[in-house]
């Protein structure tokens, strides 16, 4: 690993030294990624500038992913699957007529289930082609703007989702502080991302050009903390090792100067650098998702089958997932 300066200063500690750790993308585009060494955090250094950055999500983003705005039926069929466990996963946290907002809320998947089990979700989505989709073909209320430019005002919602979004933007410290103050003071603020030290990617596949910061445990929770949050409960999703974090609002702003983790710096080293692409490649896990992969396309190859529309696809999937206890409660 090199030691280098950085154009870009730490996000969570400040500091403008750390070490390479990586020189391409995941498609072998140049991207250098540095990993700071007083706290742990992963970014992409030197970052393309806020216009490119816009003009990519606005624009971009979707198709590259997707390679189109409007979800195939296997898309419909897998996202409402991911956005059923998603709202499984924070059940306890909601009741009926809380207000909700999923911030990057792609085709709406995520509010359409919220709002079927009673509650007032809506979401927001910078690329216009998603956006569209999810008010047209599920009626979510959705805004088309980045979240830096919507107005909202302070203390607006019991629950706010980020699911997957938070590695994309320029400034997460700032992006969670502005979360915080669209909360009600008893609100709830669950934030899932990658986790830098999972390893069933292989290391050549690690970093991607719309993946600006790279999170572990420790540098997610801190950042909260340093935005004026306060964790109310941390775990790794078993599926993938994501991040996944709930906070509140703390009920005082923080008193602190020093967020620098050596150890943590160390830890996620430690991980990068043991994961090899020789350790990867002779173990069972990329074979393991290899199958996992194959058999969940041909599920959702076999599930589609038929004339369905996109919300009767989600609606039958709602219904045979969530009881009809939690649908009819409000």
């Amino acid at each position: 690993m090199t030691l280098v300066s950085c154009s870009t200063p730490c996000n969570l500690c400040g500091s403008e030294h750390a070490e390479q750790v990586g020189s391409v993308d995941r498609d072998g585009q140049p991207l250098r990624t540095v990993l700071c060494q007083n706290c742990g955090l992963v970014w992409t250094d030197p970052r393309p500038d806020s216009q490119q950055t816009r003009k990519f999500y606005s624009e971009e983003y979707r198709l590259q992913y997707k390679a189109t705005y409007v979800p195939k039926r296997k898309h419909v069929y897998r996202e409402t699957l991911r956005a059923i466990a998603r709202y499984q996963a924070v059940a306890s946290l909601l009741r009926p007529g809380m207000k909700l907002l999923d911030v990057g809320s792609g085709g709406g998947f995520f509010p359409y289930v919220a709002r079927q089990q009673g509650l007032d979700a809506q979401g927001i989505e910078p690329n216009q082609g998603f956006a569209e989709y999810a008010q047209s073909t599920f009626g979510v209320p959705t805004t088309n703007d980045f979240l830096q430019d919507v107005n909202i005002p302070q203390e607006c919602f019991d629950f706010i989702s980020l699911n997957h979004v938070l590695e994309h933007v320029e400034d997460p410290c700032a992006t969670l502080a502005q979360l915080r103050k669209w909360l009600k003071p008893d609100g709830y603020l669950v934030v899932e991302v990658p986790n830098v030290e999972a390893t069933y990617h292989a290391p050549q596949n690690r970093y991607h050009v719309g993946h600006l910061y790279n999170f572990n445990p420790p540098t997610l929770e801190l950042l909260g903390t340093k935005a004026g949050l306060t964790v109310h409960r941390s775990k790794l999703v078993t599926s993938a090792d994501h991040v996944h974090v709930t906070f509140r609002p703390a009920a005082v702003n923080v008193q602190r100067n020093d967020f620098t983790m050596p150890e943590n710096y160390r830890r996620v080293a430690g991980v990068l650098h043991r994961h090899t692409t020789l350790r990867h490649y002779a173990s069972p896990v990329p074979y393991q998702r290899f199958v996992s992969k194959q058999l969940q396309y041909l599920t959702e190859k076999r599930a589609v089958r038929g004339d369905s529309g996109p919300r009767e696809i989600a609606d039958s999937l709602i219904a045979e997932h969530l009881s009809t206890a939690a649908r009819h409660a409000a």
